[in-house]
Formats: C-alpha cells, sequence, structure tokens
C-alpha cells in the first residue's frame, strides 16, 4: 500500500508518492523502501501504486527512449497504459489493484490521466470484479484537481477538510493558490498519511511541473514539512519567481 498524490492546476502540477514498500512474509509484514515515481524532463511524471509484484514500469520506460523531442505527455499516459494492459497483465498474474498517475503540460495546458486495474473509487456496488480502465482529470481552465491513490481514504480527510476550511473563509497555513502553497500541501498529505500507518513513509518525492513542461524534484526525506526557502530555491530553477 502506498499514497500517491497529484494536484493539477493551470499554472502547476505537483505529483507526490511516499516511498514505503509493504512486504508480507506469512503471519507477519515488514517495510522497506522502494521508487515510486519518474520524472521526463519536459514530458511528465508517472507515479505507482497498489501492487509491487512484476512491476517493472520503471524498466519499461526507460527502454523508450522518452524525451521533448520524440513524446508529449499524452504519448507518455499511452505507453504506460499499454504497459499495464498488454505487458505487464495484472488480471493473469493474479496480483491486486495497480495504477498511475501521469501528468504533464502540453502545449501550456495542464494535463492528468489516472490509469489502472482494479475498482473505481467510490466503488460501484455493481463491480464485482476488477477492471482496466483510464481517466482523463485534466483541470479546466482556472481549476485546480486533486487525485489520490493508494491510502486514499486518509488522503480524502485532508483534502476534504482544507476545501471545508476555504469554504468557509477561514485562515490557512496552505495557499493552493501559490506555487509554494500547493508543493507544500502535497507533501503534507503525503506525510499525514505517514503519521497515521507505516504503510506509508519517507522519502516523500514530489515532482513539480511548470506550464513549460521543465520540472525539478524535492525530495523530503523527514516527516517535518519542507522549508519555504527549499520550496522557493528550487521553483526558482524552473524561473519561476516567487516572493
Amino acid at each position: 500500500v502506498t499514497i500517491v498524490f497529484t494536484a493539477a492546476t493551470p499554472y502547476l502540477i505537483a505529483m507526490t508518492s511516499d516511498s514505503a514498500v509493504t512486504r508480507l512474509f506469512l503471519a507477519r509484514r515488514e517495510y522497506d523502501t522502494g521508487r515510486k515515481s519518474w520524472l521526463f524532463d519536459g514530458v511528465g511524471g508517472v507515479t505507482t501504486w497498489g501492487a509491487r509484484d512484476h512491476n517493472h514500469i520503471g524498466q519499461f520506460l526507460a527502454s523508450k527512449g522518452i524525451s521533448q523531442s520524440t513524446h508529449s505527455v499524452q504519448d507518455l499516459a499511452n505507453l504506460v497504459h499499454a504497459y499495464l494492459t498488454q505487458d505487464y497483465r495484472p488480471d493473469s498474474l493474479g496480483i491486486g489493484e495497480v495504477g498511475f498517475h501521469v501528468a504533464g503540460f502540453y502545449r501550456t495546458k495542464p494535463r492528468l490521466w489516472i490509469i489502472f486495474y482494479g475498482f473505481d473509487r467510490p466503488r460501484d456496488p455493481a463491480q464485482t470484479t476488477p477492471k482496466y480502465e483510464i481517466y482523463e482529470h485534466s483541470p479546466a481552465s482556472g481549476v485546480a484537481n486533486f487525485h489520490y491513490n493508494g491510502r486514499n481514504d486518509l488522503a480524502h480527510v485532508v483534502v476534504e477538510a482544507l476545501l471545508s476550511e476555504i469554504a468557509q473563509g477561514k485562515d490557512l497555513r496552505f495557499d493552493i493558490t501559490s506555487h509554494i502553497g500547493l508543493a507544500r500541501f502535497s507533501d503534507f498529505v503525503a506525510r499525514f498519511a505517514a503519521e497515521i500507518t507505516p504503510e506509508v513513509g519517507p522519502p516523500f518525492v514530489t515532482h513539480l511541473l511548470t506550464t513549460n513542461n521543465k520540472a525539478v524534484t524535492i525530495i523530503n526525506r523527514k516527516f517535518a514539512p519542507i522549508p519555504i526557502e527549499a520550496v522557493r530555491r528550487e521553483l526558482n530553477k524552473l524561473g519561476v519567481l516567487v516572493e
């Protein structure tokens, strides 16, 4: 189990994943760390949740020579979908639910896809078996989209609390209309889940993608918040000047 959280806005995409890996040994569980995200500068990012058995998405994508000159974020989503349905095929392996977030900018427009084998969330009572699906959740102009999987139940608590506070006009510690606020809130969602369960844990990896599809990665190895100055420094590398 893991957590992946993607915040897609017209001005910035933040993709956060944790690094906890749960290993089952008969009657006990052990926890390790593993990679769950991949970034392709000028194209987009990919994060994964769910079953890890035989999940070699990183190796698959590395073999495709992905670059800004040859691929768009739509191409990246198509590759991930092809890998899941044609190469991986978890249904034939008896593996549980597994999925991916794919996000990036195309001609300055934010794009986001959720690609998975499993059940819709919330689960439709009529769906009795897992399915393959690809949903596009690209935000409309001026709108921010939040999508989360893995321990989505814990992420949902945080997102709903934030949106409720915003709706009531309360003072907040996260300004999600700002680049820094959005990046730090994405990291907070993962850290909150990790404080609740060892199924989620550090390092917390956040990819920040701007409208020109340039990207940076911030790695938080602690349960403490990412310092504002650290986020500002990374955004400045992308040419995003923030106060």
